[in-house]
């Protein structure tokens, strides 16, 4: 069976990886991007360079859509909603979930085929084993284009809610800016004695390699109290006054350096209301539970 021909729009850092792996596993691509002269390298190296949405989206079967943000993926799609009748459109473009949502409602009013993607990878991951992308919504339309998808890394499907992969992809990223926060305030606190940011980066990779097989006993601990009507107290492990003490001890000592502890703040005001509320001998972990809101 003959690949697939690929229409990749946008050819940002992330887009142009995406077309230079399909390029490189033998699909025809096309591309299309708002500044014309990045289309230049890629028709060089094989790729048809097409001179507007509607051109590339006419010439493929599967169309990859990697653009700035929600506007412009609808800014450049709605015009072309009669071009992409009978083609496999797949948006890999950075979303909140309840835009994935708005935009499968709308290729399910124009009657398209629509799959929502979140890349959990960095442009030069593309194609390699570590570059893993979420996919949610129309399961036919997963199906159809899963080998071409398998190319650009693991395919992991979420289900047919095209906000499930978004949502995941935004979850996981939030960890991850939290984890970097971390590492920038103790880069702040070491400066101040002389240390570089590199030798305390270091410090830190070796930390919480030391640490992150913590974070299936905490998932399973929240699992748990969730099933019993959210019981965290008893603590099992660490409790809420512990919990306190500590990062209290830790804001202290980045104000000791002349180092704000913007950063460490947020998580303190929710030991604290759990302590005013009589939750002190809680496990800390429940700071999970007081993030939704009513």
């Amino acid at each position: 069976m003959t690949n697939p021909t690929a229409a990749v729009l946008g050819l940002g850092a992330m887009g142009s990886a995406i077309t230079a792996c399909l390029r490189d596993t033998g699909h025809a691509t096309v591309v299309w991007n708002r500044t014309a002269a990045k289309t230049e390298p890629h028709a060089e190296a094989g790729s048809r360079a097409a001179a507007t949405v509607a051109e590339a989206v006419t010439a493929a079967d599967v169309v990859l859509v990697v653009l700035f943000d929600h506007a412009s993926v609808r800014e450049h799609l709605e015009p072309v909603a009669a071009e992409l009748k009978g083609r496999t459109l797949v948006n890999l473009t950075t979303t909140t979930p309840n835009q994935a949502r708005a935009t499968a409602a709308w290729a399910a009013e124009h009657g398209l085929t629509y799959l929502d993607g979140a890349i959990m990878a960095t442009p030069d991951m593309i194609g390699t084993p570590a570059s893993r992308l979420l996919y949610s919504g129309d399961r036919s339309a997963y199906d159809t284009a899963r080998a071409l998808l398998e190319t650009l890394g693991a395919a992991d499907y979420q289900g047919e809610d095209a906000g499930l992969a978004s949502l995941k992809d935004m979850a996981l990223l939030t960890a991850m800016y939290q984890m970097f926060g971390g590492l920038f305030q103790a880069v702040a606190m070491m400066r101040t004695v002389g240390a570089t940011a590199a030798d305390t980066a270091g410090e830190v990779g070796g930390w919480l390699g030391a640490i992150l097989p913590h974070l299936g006993r905490f998932g399973a601990e929240l699992d748990r109290a969730a099933h019993n009507s959210g019981d965290h107290d008893p603590a099992r492990g660490q409790d809420v006054d512990f919990a306190r003490a500590a990062v209290g001890a830790l804001i202290t000592a980045a104000r000791e350096q002349g180092v704000g502890a913007d950063l460490l703040e947020p998580l303190m005001r929710h030991l604290d209301e759990l302590a005013a509320t009589g939750r002190g001998t809680a496990d800390w972990i429940s700071v999970a539970d007081q993030l939704p809101i009513a």
